[in-house]
This record gives structure tokens, sequence and C-alpha cells, in this order.
């Protein structure tokens, strides 16, 4: 028996591709939708990919499933359209082009340039489309490939501010500060879901330690003791965060935990030294060692003691809070480990930064954006990587004889899901959305899910909601959906735009006026002949110079200081008639080469129709171009390069633009900082976008963008001038 060739296809994928044939040249999914559907639309939330790199197996095996729910809603007679979608934004995304670039930090990519960076991220994060689509086609999904959205569209964008306003307008947005797990190494803080995700925690074995805290005086009235310099009393707290320790503000006890005050010898400080701590961690704690118990307390009766601080922060002391460096109670401490007594740093924890509100501690940053310690802390400190900096505190303590002891301590750690760094607490001002007012709704909404497997519903599903922390959205990033709230200089009023439209309302315009125009009906109109090139002799059919002796009359008295032509024989002739028409001097007619036509190659002198033969789609006519000549994102650049020029050259001027229908048609898109697609949809379904020798006022707002004269929000928001009345505030 002869072994079967290893490169021929079985049976079972040659049927499947015959199938896959059929579906495609007969358009099957696509009168699919077109048939009617009596029940309406059903709509199928599918969460969008990303295309950085090949899809997974497990993508796929949902995938197949999800095309399963599309078809069988379709044949119940819905109406289900299955558009794709491409995640492009995100944190990973920009850890990738970190890595590729060769970037460490977030300076890096401010001296590399945003809209370098940025620019860098758009043209990688589609890396795999087409295996994408080669993969999806194969295992027989039905789903609209080539009108797929990105989230990087500004379409896109625009709908999460549409979502935005209305959450604002509800009351539901606000600024807040609050302790966030953040990264160091990519200066941004993340959200829960996102700690969540991927096995971020993981087991890691950090130094901790014991530190004394010197008492200053004791609020234990009932059984009499006081302080004595001769036999000093210090509080025994424990961390695993060393680092932290200058930030200490207070000590936190458990009101119902049993205290006990001790004695026993400590060569460093004398004959005798006294510690407080908890009862049931005594044998833990000093287990090696011989101590006799002099008092018993409630934690109750230890809050109120003041201790001498670890470290001298100026601000701290400035703000002169009456409970700084004090013991506090607090429902959080538990005797499970430590010492029952819990350090206190409002800027590093979550409990603390509660605790600290609730009794006006002092909150002062330490840490600088890439956890570098700052001008605020303890100048030994400054300038210094924050876990070096909990060696040199460990040291250093230790040398005033304030580290009782240290030992290795493993546990599960949070750390950055793209770039591995170990995560800190970090008190962060951020953009909340305000869960817990919709949190009974969402438990509700959860009733009239049908979930599978079932238990999911009232457990983990539930849970999830049950505990949900207010949403934290922003991020101080570049790659990523700008958030559009503005705030008031001086009053403080928040303003959130929910389009784009909004924003440009209150942007700084453009100090000219333009004024494009569409030549007279030539030659090359009647003829139906691509003449794109200046010697071509294609003139002013006698039609089209009646057309423009009639605009002539609607030009008059728009106040035309400059006229600029297309150097092609019609346009000029254009130009001509119209200075002659409103006394304008045609010695001054300025010819401007990026205004000309639309540069076809070897297409130019054949017929109209031969172009729609060669290139059909604008997606061609875009991407590929036609014949020899140039794409239209060529002709899109140039026409974006003039106009921007002018703009830097020209203040206060009205200025007439004589160029083609193409020429006008992005200047329009231009203005608009539209992409490709959005170009498109700007042009509409009419055959021309301008007739002959009509005009269009283009509104030109500048704008900030990439070498396609694409708007890029992200850069727009940023470098944005100042609004009428406001300022730009935050958020990448």
């Amino acid at each position: 028996m002869s072994e079967k060739p290893q490169n021929k296809k079985s049976e079972t994928s040659l049927r499947e591709e015959e199938v896959l044939k059929h579906w495609e040249e007969n358009t099957i999914f696509e009168k699919s939708l077109e048939k009617e559907a009596p029940n309406g639309e059903f709509v199928f939330y599918d969460g969008p990919p990303f295309a950085t790199g090949l899809p997974h197996y497990g993508s796929l095996l949902s995938s197949v499933v999800k095309d399963v729910v599309g078809r069988y809603k379709t044949m119940q007679g819905y109406y289900v359209p299955r558009r794709w979608g491409w995640d492009c934004h995100g944190l990973p995304i920009e850890h990738m082009i970190e890595k590729k670039l060769g970037l460490a930090t977030k300076k890096d990519i401010e001296k590399l340039g945003i809209d370098k960076f940025n620019e860098e991220a758009k043209n990688s994060v589609l890396a795999y489309v087409d295996e994408w689509k080669d993969y999806v086609d194969r295992i027989g999904r039905w789903v609209d490939f080539d009108n797929s959205y990105k989230t990087m569209d500004n379409s896109y964008i625009e709908s999460v501010w549409w979502a935005l306003k209305k959450i604002h307008t509800d009351k539901r947005l606000y600024e807040g500060k609050k302790v966030l797990m953040y990264c160091p190494r990519c200066e941004t803080p993340l959200s829960k879901a996102e700690i969540a995700m991927d096995n971020s925690y993981k087991d890691v074995t950090d130094e901790a330690v014991y530190i004394k805290f010197k008492v200053e005086s004791l609020k234990l009235k009932v059984k009499g003791i006081k302080v004595d310099d001769n036999l000093p009393t210090f509080i025994l707290a424990w961390t695993t965060t060393p680092w932290t320790l200058p930030a200490n503000m207070a000590l936190a006890v458990g009101e119902n935990i049993d205290y006990v005050l001790i004695e026993k010898k400590d060569e460093g400080m004398g004959p005798l030294v006294r510690f407080i701590l908890a009862k049931s961690l005594l044998t833990t704690v000093f287990k090696d060692s011989e101590y006799s118990v002099v008092s018993e307390y409630k934690g109750s009766e230890l809050v109120g003691i003041s201790y001498e601080p670890l470290y001298e922060i100026e601000k701290a002391k400035n703000a002169k809070s009456e409970k700084a460096w004090t013991v506090l109670s607090a429902d959080f401490v538990t005797t499970e480990d430590g010492t029952g007594v819990v350090h206190i740093a409002p800027m590093y924890g979550e409990d603390d930064y509660a605790l600290g509100l609730k009794n006006n501690l002092p909150v002062v940053p330490l840490l600088d954006g890439t956890g570098t310690y700052n001008t605020d802390a303890p100048k030994e400190l400054q300038g210094m990587y924050y876990k070096k900096g909990g060696k040199y505190v460990m040291e250093d303590l230790e040398k005033r004889s304030l580290l009782f002891a240290k030992h290795n301590h493993t546990h599960s750690y949070p750390h950055c899901y793209r770039c591995g760094t170990a995560l800190i607490y970090n008190a962060l001002t951020s953009w909340f959305i305000d869960i817990q007012s919709v949190k009974k709704r969402l438990l509700e909404a959860n009733e009239e899910v049908s979930w599978y497997p079932e238990h999911l519903k009232h457990g983990r599903f539930k849970n999830i909601v049950e505990t949900a922390p207010d949403w934290t959205i922003s991020r101080n990033r570049f790659w990523a959906s700008p958030l559009p709230i503005w705030k008031h200089e001086k009053t403080g009023e928040i303003q959130v735009f929910g389009s784009l439209a909004e924003l440009r309302e209150r942007t700084k315009k453009s100090g000219n006026t333009y004024i494009f125009l569409r030549h007279g009906e030539a030659g090359s109109n009647v003829e139906h002949v691509i003449s794109s090139l200046p010697e071509n002799t294609h003139k002013l059919t006698e039609k089209g110079k009646e057309q423009l002796r009639a605009v002539a009359k609607q030009l008059k008295d728009k106040g035309i200081t400059k006229i600029i032509t297309s150097p092609l024989v019609r346009t000029k002739e254009s130009a001509d008639i119209l200075a002659d028409e409103i006394g304008f001097d045609k010695q001054k007619i300025t010819i401007e080469a990026r205004f000309q036509e639309w540069q076809l190659g070897d297409l130019n002198g054949k017929p109209v129709s031969e172009l729609q033969t060669v290139c059909p789609s604008y997606k061609n006519r875009f991407e590929q171009g036609c014949g020899t000549g140039e794409t239209l994102r060529d002709m899109k650049r140039r026409i974006g390069e003039a106009l921007y020029e002018l703009e830097e050259k020209y203040h206060g001027e009205t200025i007439l633009i004589v160029g083609h229908e193409y020429t006008v048609w992005f200047a329009e898109c231009v203005a608009q900082g539209a992409a490709g697609k959005e170009c498109v949809a700007i042009r509409g379904d009419s055959e021309d976008f301008l007739r002959n020798a009509d005009f269009r006022v283009v509104d030109f707002v500048p704008l900030s963008h990439n070498k396609e004269y694409e708007l890029v929000i992200s850069i727009y928001l940023s470098l944005l001038q100042k609004m009428e009345r406001v300022s730009y505030v935050l958020l990448k």
C-alpha cells in the first residue's frame, strides 16, 4: 500500500473549501442579511481582538460558537449584522512598541515624540489583519470583515465620548483621589479588572521588618504608666514594604484586640526597654527572648499615644495635623501576622488612605511617576528608586537601633500584566465612573440574564457586581482614547464634550477664509477623458465661461484678497475670468502645483470609464492607486501640506482657490482631519462632489494631525490652545 502524500488535502478539507468558494462567489452571507427580518434586529456584542499576533486556538473555538448564534437568530427571523472589529488601543500595544523601539521610560517616548510613537503604534497594531481574515474565513464564520471598525478610528472614539458625556450628564462621572495599583515602569494606574487578568499575581519573597516607634506620651491613665527616658517604650509594627516607612503618618490598632506592654533587656537601648504589641503574637515575635509582661490593654486604650516620626518630612510637619504620628483605631487590623499594629502611610495604602482622610492625616507624595523618591523625601533618598530606597531605609533604621528584626516573607503580589513590574499602591488623582449608584440596577439586570452554565448567575458574576468598586477610567499614557474632560481654570467647572463637533465649536478657528472653487466646464468634461497634466490642452467651453461669469456675481462681495490656482489650463482660465469679473489684479494670481488634478500617470488621456474598470473602489484608489500615478492618499497629503502652509503664511485673508473636484473634496477632508474611510463618507453617494464652477467655503480649523493630515485626537487634546474661558486639565 502506497503512503498518502503529506501535502495532499483530505476529502473533508477539499469539501470545506468548495463550500467556502460557493459562499463567496454567490455572496451567501450578504444575502442572509438582505432577507426579510420580521422579528427585527438581534444585537450580538463581540469583544474585538488585537491584530498584533496570530489568533489563538481559543479565539477560533469561541469564534465558531459566536457564528452559530448569529446564524441561528437569522434563521429565527432576525436581522443580525455582524461587523468585525479590532482592538487597537491600550497599554499592551504601547509596551509592544516600547520594546520594538528600545524605549525604557515614559520620558523616552516624549523625547522621541508622541506623534512618532503613536504613528508607529498605528502602523503596527494591525500587523496580522490578513492572516486573521484567512483564519476567520477558513473556519466558516460569517462576518463583515471589510467594513470592520477600529477602536483607533475617530468615529469610534467619538462614541466613547458620547457615552462619557451621558454618564457626566447623569452625574456619575467624577474626579477623585484614591489609592490605586500603579506601575512605576509604565507610569500609569491600573484598574482592579486589569490586575485580576492574565495571572497578574505572582509569589514573591520580600524582606519584612519589625520597626520600633518610640513613644513620646502614653495615654494609659488607668495603669498610670509614664514615659521614662531611662526606660524607653516602643510600639512594634510590622511591614513588608519598608520603602513606605518615610511616609508613615500614624499607627493603627484594633479596638477590641488584646495588647501587652512588656519589658526585656535590650543592649542597644540600655538595660531595659519596653514594647507594645498584640498579646497573641508575643511568642511569635519574641520566641527566642526573655521578657516579662507589665500590663495588658485593649486596643481602644492605646488610641491617642503619640510617637516620634521615623523621618522628618517638612510638608507633613507643616500640615499641623493633630492626629499625625499618633495611634488610631481601625477595623482592618488583624493578628494573623506581624504585631497587631499596622504602620499607616496614607499615600501608599488603600486602607491607610481611608483612615488618613477620616483623621485628617497629611498625604504627602514621596515618589515621582517613575517610582523614584522626590524632593519632599528625606535628602538621602532623593533620586533613588523605591526598591533600592527600601533597602536604604532598613539599613538606616538598623543603624539608629529602630529596626527590631527582619525576615523573608513569601506572599502573592500583583504585577503589571504588560511589563511584569511589581505594582505599588499609590494615591492618585483619577477619573471614575460611579458604579455604586447603579449597582442595584446591575444586580436586577443580572436576574434577567439566562446564564450558561447557570451557576455563574448567582456565583462569580453576581459576586463581581456586588464587590465592584467605582471604575477607574483614566490612564497616564499616550496610545489610547483621550478623555474629553475640561476644567475651568478658576471656577473648576467641568465640561465634557460628546463629539468632535462640540470640541471644534470651542477651538480657535483659522484667521483666514478659504473658498474652494472647481473650474468651469472644460473639453475634458465634455469628452469624458482623464486630463491631469498641466500640458493637457483641454480649455474651458463657452458654457464653462458662462458658468464662471455667473458664479463671479456671488463671489464679488466676498472680499477676496488672494486668488490661487492649479497650474492646469482650465483652472488658470477660470481664475483669469473670475479675476476680471470681481476686479482682482490678474498679475497677483498665484499658481500652486499642489492644488492640481489627481495625477493618474499612464491613464492620462484615456476615457474616464477606464478608471472605473481599473479602480472601481475608493479603497483601491486610496491604498494602491490607479495606473502609474499617485494614490488618493498622496493627493490628500499634498492638498493638506499646501493648505497648512497657507494657514502659516497668511492671516486675515480671504483666499479663493481654483482647483478640481478632488482638490475641493480633499480640502474638506483635511479641514475635518478625516481618514480615508471618513473621507469617502464626506464625499457621499453623489457622482460629483462639486459641479463645474460651484464653490464651497471650507471651515478650516487647524488640527493636530499625522502625516496623512488625519486628526489624531490624543495629540489634538494635549496640544490644543486654550478654548474660550476653558483650558485643558488632564488625561491622555
